[in-house]
């Protein structure tokens, strides 16, 4: 398996996790203190698949240019 497909997963991995925690978090009856910690997770990802995403997009853009 290619180094681009790891990455591929490992977004589409994280959007399932981003998208469990937002579930966790719409349950009214989590606690406070577990409600923080599934929103530090969840920001975390997200700065995670930014970082990724915009690799990508260079990478892109170097191909356009050729």
């Amino acid at each position: 398996m290619g180094e681009k497909q790891q990455e591929s997963i490992v977004i589409e991995e994280a959007f399932e996790r981003l998208a469990q925690i937002n579930q966790a978090l719409e349950d009214p009856a989590i606690s406070l203190k577990e409600s923080m910690d599934l929103y530090a997770e969840g920001v975390k990802l997200v700065s995670a698949c930014k970082s990724n995403l915009e690799g990508v997009e260079k990478e892109i853009q170097i191909l356009n240019e050729v």
